[in-house]
C-alpha cells in the first residue's frame, strides 16, 4: 500500500462521477453517455451528457445549468440520421422530451406534459417520439384532496400512492411538439419500441381481469394512427422490453415462466411481429438475462432489451454469471449461445450496438475498482475492450480501495457458495481483525465484481469484510435461485452461518469480533440471525423485515412477493408457518446489539416493520437504536440525498465501533 494513500470515508460519497447509457451513433463513429455529479453543498445530482469519438472521453454535449436547481440531461437517444440528440431533461421543472444538434447549439423543448415523461424512442424515420407519461389526474369537483382506494396495487415505493394514475405511451412531432396520446386505459403501458415502417408501436402491458391480484403482463401492438391495440404474446413472468427485428417480421422480448417474482431466468423469446406462438431461445442456458450484481455506486444504468445484429441472425443480450455480467449473443435459428463481452472481474451494465455499418458495441463496464465507464470494442474480435472514460481516476489513486479475494466454501446440502473478502486497510500478517458479513437483498439479486462504497468505507476503518451469494441469489441457475422460496430463514441461513465458519478458518480474522449487516431481505436475515445466534458481537439491520404476517397487508408488493417467497402461501391458510419464519417472534432470544436503520417513506419493507422490531427488542432490554430517515424511500443507500446517505453510512460504522473493543 502506497504511504500516500489515504482510507475511504463516508463522505467520499461526494466525489464519485457516476458514468451510464452509453449510445453509440448510428454510423458507428461516435457515442454519447451521461455523467452524473453528487452536489453536496445542494444536496442532489446534476447530470449532464457527454459526446465522444471512438477513441478518448470527449466533449460536454450538454451541461448543467447554474442557478438553485440541480438539473438532470439524461436517457440521450441519437435520431435515425445521426444528427440530433433526443434527451430528457427537467430543466424547466419536470421531466421533458429535449432536442438539440449534434453539432452543438441550444437544445429545443419538445413535450411540455404536466406529469413528466420518461422512455424516449425516436420513429424510424426521425419525424416523432414516442414516449411515456402519466394521464392528469382529474380533479375531484368538490375540491377534495381524499384519496378513494379500489384497487390493490395503489403505492409503489419511490413513487408513492400513484391511485389512478397509470403511464401510457404518447408521441410529439419532433420539430412542432405536437402530442398525440396513443394508448389509455386503467392499466399501465411501458417499454415502447417502433417497428421498422414506423406504423407500429410494440409494447408491454397487463390488461386482464385479474392484473391486480397477478401482473403478468404481455405483448402488445398499437397502431400509431388509430390507437387500436392487439395483444400479440400473453407473458408467462416478467415480461419486459419487445424490439422489432430489422425486417419487421420478428418480435424478440425478454420473459420467463415463473410468474410474478425475480425468482426465475429472464429469457430471449421470439414471437412472429403479427402474433403466434412465442418462442424460447437459449433453452439449456442457465442464466438469468438482467444484471443483478447489486452495488451502491451507480447512476444512469441505462436500457436492457434485446438488440437484434444487422442480418438477424443472432440477438445481443446481458446476463449475469456468479459475480459477474457479460454480454452474450443467441443465435437466432441455433439457439446456441456465445459470450462476446466478458472478464473475470467486470460486470457490464449495459451496452449499445452499431448494428448498420462498422460493428461496434459500446457498453458501460465496472470492476471491484471502479464504479463504471465507458468501452468500446469491435464485434467478432476477442480481447478486453478499450477505455474511453476514467472520470473518477484522480480521486481512486488518492484513496486506498481493497482488493476482493474470491472464495468459495461448502454450504446447506453441500451446495457451493461463491463469495469475496476484502482485506483492512493497513492490513499486516500475524493481526486478528474484525470482520463484518454483509448480506444481499432480494433475495434474488447477486453481490459480484462491482465496487461497493458501503464495504470500502468499513475495511478502511479496519474490518475485514465478506460478502457472499447464498441460495436464492441470482448468476448460478434456476434451481439455486429458487432454492429460497418457501424456506426463508432455513438452508439460507445455514449457507450464511457456514460462510461466517470459513471465516473464522481464516488466520486474520478474530472469530470473537464478527458483526453482520443486510438490508431488505438481508436485513431479514439479520433480523433472522440474532434470533438464532449470538455469536455476532452487534449487528446492523436495514429497511427490513421482521414480521411476514403483517408485511402481507402494509408492503406495496406484500400480498403477491410474500405469498410467492414463502412458498404460495397466504395468511390465512399457513398463518403458523409464517409467523414461524418471522424473526419477531424470536424476539426473546436476542442478545446482539442492533441498530435498526429504516426511511419514514419505505413502501417496500414499511416503517411498521422498523418499529415492530424496535419494540420488540426494547421491551426485552437488547441494547438497540432506531434511526428513521425522514422523506426517503426504500432505495435511499442507492440514490437517496447525499446528506441522507452519508448519515446513513456514519451510523452503520458507528455502531460497530462502539462494541468492536468491548468485551
Amino acid at each position: 500500500m502506497a504511504a500516500t494513500k489515504r482510507p475511504v470515508t463516508a463522505e467520499d460519497l461526494l466525489r464519485f462521477q457516476f458514468v451510464g447509457d452509453a449510445q453509440v451513433s448510428p454510423d458507428g463513429s461516435k457515442a454519447v453517455y451521461v455523467v452524473t455529479k453528487v452536489d453536496g453543498e445542494k444536496d442532489g445530482y446534476s447530470s449532464a451528457i457527454r459526446i465522444t469519438d471512438l477513441e478518448g472521453a470527449g466533449k460536454p454535449l450538454t451541461a448543467p445549468w447554474e442557478g438553485e436547481r440541480l438539473i438532470r440531461d439524461h436517457s440521450p437517444r441519437w435520431s435515425p440520421d445521426g444528427e440530433r440528440i433526443a434527451f430528457v431533461s427537467n430543466r424547466t421543472g419536470t421531466n421533458q422530451v429535449w432536442v438539440m444538434a449534434v453539432s452543438g447549439g441550444e437544445a429545443k423543448q419538445v413535450t411540455k406534459m404536466a406529469t413528466g415523461v420518461e422512455s424516449i424512442a425516436w420513429s424510424p424515420d426521425g419525424t416523432r417520439i414516442a414516449f411515456l407519461a402519466e394521464e392528469p389526474k382529474a380533479a375531484d369537483p368538490n375540491g377534495s384532496d381524499v384519496r378513494v382506494i379500489t384497487t390493490l396495487r395503489y403505492k409503489q415505493d419511490s413513487r408513492g400512492f400513484r391511485g389512478y394514475n397509470r403511464n401510457h405511451i404518447w408521441v410529439a412531432d419532433a420539430e412542432t411538439g405536437e402530442t398525440r396520446q396513443i394508448t389509455s386505459g386503467d392499466w399501465e403501458d411501458i417499454d415502447p419500441s417502433w417497428s421498422p415502417d414506423g406504423k407500429s408501436i410494440v409494447f408491454i402491458s397487463a390488461r386482464d381481469e385479474r392484473r391486480d391480484i397477478e401482473h403478468i403482463p404481455g405483448v402488445w401492438k398499437a397502431d400509431v394512427e388509430t390507437g387500436e391495440c392487439t395483444l400479440l404474446a400473453s407473458g408467462r413472468g416478467f415480461t419486459t422490453t419487445p424490439v422489432y427485428s430489422p425486417d419487421g417480421r420478428w418480435i424478440a422480448y425478454f420473459d420467463h415462466t415463473q410468474g410474478e417474482t425475480s425468482a426465475g431466468n429472464d429469457a430471449v423469446w421470439v414471437i412472429p411481429a403479427e402474433g403466434g406462438e412465442p418462442r424460447k431461445l437459449a433453452k439449456d442456458f442457465d442464466r438469468s438475462a438482467v444484471n443483478w450484481i447489486g452495488t451502491d455506486v451507480k447512476w444512469n444504468g441505462g436500457p436492457h432489451c434485446p438488440v437484434w445484429s444487422a442480418d438477424q441472425e443472432n440477438i445481443y443480450f446481458l446476463a449475469t454469471d456468479g459475480g459477474n455480467c457479460h454480454v452474450y449473443r443467441v443465435g437466432f435459428a441455433s439457439g446456441e449461445v456465445e459470450a462476446v463481452v466478458y472478464g473475470d472481474a467486470q460486470v457490464v451494465g449495459s451496452f449499445t450496438i452499431d448494428r448498420n455499418r462498422t460493428g461496434k458495441i459500446v457498453y458501460i463496464a465496472s470492476h471491484p475498482h471502479s464504479c463504471g465507464d465507458v468501452y468500446v470494442r469491435e464485434l467478432g474480435v476477442s480481447g478486453p475492450g478499450r477505455q474511453l472514460t476514467d472520470f473518477n481516476r484522480a480521486f481512486y489513486d488518492e484513496t486506498y480501495w481493497s482488493t476482493p479475494e474470491r472464495f468459495t466454501f461448502r454450504g446447506s446440502d453441500d451446495w457451493e457458495i461463491e463469495g469475496w473478502i476484502l482485506k483492512p486497510y493497513g492490513f499486516e500478517a500475524g493481526k486478528r481483525y474484525p470482520l463484518v458479513l454483509q448480506i444481499h437483498g432480494g433475495p434474488h439479486t447477486a453481490y459480484g465484481n462491482a465496487l461497493h462504497h458501503e464495504f470500502q468505507m468499513l475495511a478502511s476503518a479496519g474490518y475485514a469484510v465478506m460478502y457472499t451469494n447464498p441460495r436464492g441469489s441470482q448468476g448460478y441457475g434456476e434451481k439455486f435461485v429458487r432454492a429460497v422460496m418457501g424456506d426463508w430463514g432455513g438452508k439460507d441461513y445455514e449457507d450464511l452461518m457456514k460462510a461466517a465458519d470459513y471465516a473464522c478458518t481464516l488466520d486474520y480474522v478474530d472469530e470473537s469480533r464478527l458483526f453482520v449487516c443486510g438490508g431488505s431481505y438481508g436485513g431479514y436475515m439479520v433480523n433472522w440471525i440474532v434470533g438464532q445466534t449470538d455469536r455476532f458481537r452487534a449487528a446492523v439491520t436495514q429497511r427490513s423485515i421482521c414480521n411476514l404476517h403483517s408485511m402481507f397487508g402494509t408492503s406495496d408488493i406484500g400480498f403477491y412477493f410474500n405469498y410467492a417467497e414463502l412458498g404460495d402461501k397466504d395468511i390465512w391458510e399457513h398463518e403458523q408457518f409464517i409467523l414461524e419464519r418471522s424473526p419477531i417472534r424470536y424476539a426473546p432470544n436476542v442478545k446482539t446489539p442492533t441498530l435498526i436503520e429504516h426511511s419514514e417513506y419505505d413502501l417496500r419493507c414499511p416503517m411498521e416493520q422498523a418499529e415492530q422490531w424496535y419494540m420488540a427488542l426494547k421491551r426485552f432490554g437488547v441494547d438497540t437504536e432506531l434511526v428513521i430517515t425522514p422523506d426517503e424511500g426504500h432505495e435511499l443507500s442507492r440514490s437517496g440525498t447525499p446528506k441522507h446517505r452519508i448519515a446513513r453510512l456514519r451510523h452503520i460504522l458507528n455502531w460497530f465501533e462502539r462494541y468492536r473493543d468491548t468485551e
